[in-house]
């Protein structure tokens, strides 16, 4: 009778090495995944970045195509020193992000090769065993020797299960070694990445220091010009409280006027005092729908710079001195269109001596308005769509400046004033 006996490497071992490689190469890949999830958005904000940065370039060259300084040029660059540094910053959660892939790559490499050594090891087991016992492969003899049927039986099946398994060790040889290479592959494409990336940065800071060596050029001469600055600064004061107080009037007009006519509907007396504010059916539904779209609304204009933010705000040239801002100022091309960032109907059209037109909204519990225009295209009670064109922005210094604010109204008619920044689609 021929003696036999398992190697190391036999089918009843063999399992648990597919599952540890396919338990590694399933990891890997759902690594990746996340990885690649975080990348594409970072990705996605430097092209943002890129794009806003490109943008305000041009209207800081238009600003100073006037041969003089002015109060728009510096906010200008001030808002492109803070994109370059929010890009700079961008850049350095992606290098962050390639190391970590780095790291994860180079883990993977190393188990891949403990891997591929232990199943080579095993593989040369199995080959030293086969040239042992060479003899024992004579499948006949082999076959032939066995007490009775089942046991010669019993033999075949060994053999092909062997034979199978010398095959399955050879191609996860094969294919772990072909993982490596990929990996390999990856780990240089990696490399190439960061060392990019780390480029671009240098490049970004030298820009840096340029914008901000600039911005202390223009400072330096506007602030020969402090009696002219405090003076429009009065002005634009004085303009936004006659825009703020319009604005007022004519929403609590529109909530008197209509609680005037719900009590006359209901054949009661009114209340000259009250001011509760409901909504018909339709404008709840608007106001849901343009609460939904809270970070998501298209901008007032197709190009254009945040210059000023809501609230107050540090003035960009005189020290000491801040500006309450109802609402964001978007510098914009000159003759730039005006759009509406939602669906609403046109509750009012207003005009500010010296300040141009504003035109304002209705969406249900919300108001956006739009002022700073030179030319309004819409009329009071007008439907308009997302997108559609309000107006046409006023234009001085060789720029343009979008203000919007969005006010809300609340149920017993009170008004607040309201970031539109954070409604906006960034």
């Amino acid at each position: 009778m021929v003696h036999f006996s398992f190697p190391s490497g036999s089918p009843r071992s063999s399992s648990p090495w597919n599952r540890r490689l396919g338990g590694i190469l399933i990891s890997c890949l759902l690594v990746l995944s996340v990885s690649a999830q975080g990348r594409k958005d970072l990705e996605r904000k430097r092209d943002a970045l890129d794009k806003q940065i490109k943008e305000t370039s041009a209207l800081i060259d238009q600003a100073r195509s006037q041969q003089q300084n002015t109060q728009q040029q510096v906010q200008l660059l001030e808002a492109q020193i803070l994109q370059r540094q929010e890009l700079i910053s961008t850049m350095n959660s992606e290098v962050f992000r390639v190391d970590q892939e780095i790291q994860q790559t180079n883990d993977t490499l190393r188990s891949l090769q403990d891997d591929l050594d232990k199943l080579k090891e095993e593989y040369a087991r199995m080959v030293q065993f086969a040239y042992m016992n060479r003899n024992a492969y004579d499948r006949l003899s082999y076959i032939f020797a066995a007490e009775n049927f089942a046991q010669a039986f019993r033999r075949s099946r060994y053999l092909e299960q062997l034979a199978q398994q010398r095959r399955q060790q050879a191609d996860l040889i094969k294919e772990t070694s072909v993982d490596m290479a990929v990996k390999a592959q990856d780990l240089e494409t990696q490399r190439k990445e960061k060392t990019a990336l780390l480029d671009r940065q240098v490049v970004e800071a030298k820009k840096l220091s340029t914008d901000k060596a600039g911005q202390q050029t223009a400072l330096q001469g506007l602030k020969q010009q402090e009696g002219s600055l405090r003076e429009a600064l009065r002005k634009q004061e004085q303009q936004r409280n006659e825009l703020a107080a319009a604005i007022r009037k004519s929403i609590e007009d529109e909530i008197a006027k209509s609680n005037k006519a719900k009590a006359k509907a209901a054949s009661k007396a009114t209340d000259s005092g009250s001011m509760a504010f409901t909504m018909t059916p339709e404008a709840k539904e608007l106001n849901s729908d343009f609460e939904k779209n809270k970070g998501k609304l298209p901008w007032p204009v197709e190009k254009g710079t945040i210059t000023s933010g809501f609230g107050k705000q540090a003035h960009p040239v005189l020290k000491g001195i801040t500006i309450e801002n109802n609402g964001i100022d978007i510098s914009c091309e000159p003759g730039a269109n005006v759009r509406a960032v939602f669906r609403g109907e046109v509750s009012s059209v207003i005009v500010i001596p010296g300040a141009g037109k504003a035109v304002m909204l209705s969406h249900g519990a919300y108001r956006t308005v739009y002022s700073n225009l030179r030319d309004v295209f819409v009329n009071k009670g007008d439907k308009v769509d997302t997108k559609q064109a309000v107006g046409v922005a006023m234009t001085e210094d060789g720029t343009s400046t979008a203000h919007i604010e969005i006010w809300k109204i609340t149920p017993d008619g009170k008004l607040q004033k309201v970031d539109p920044a954070v409604w906006l689609f960034q």
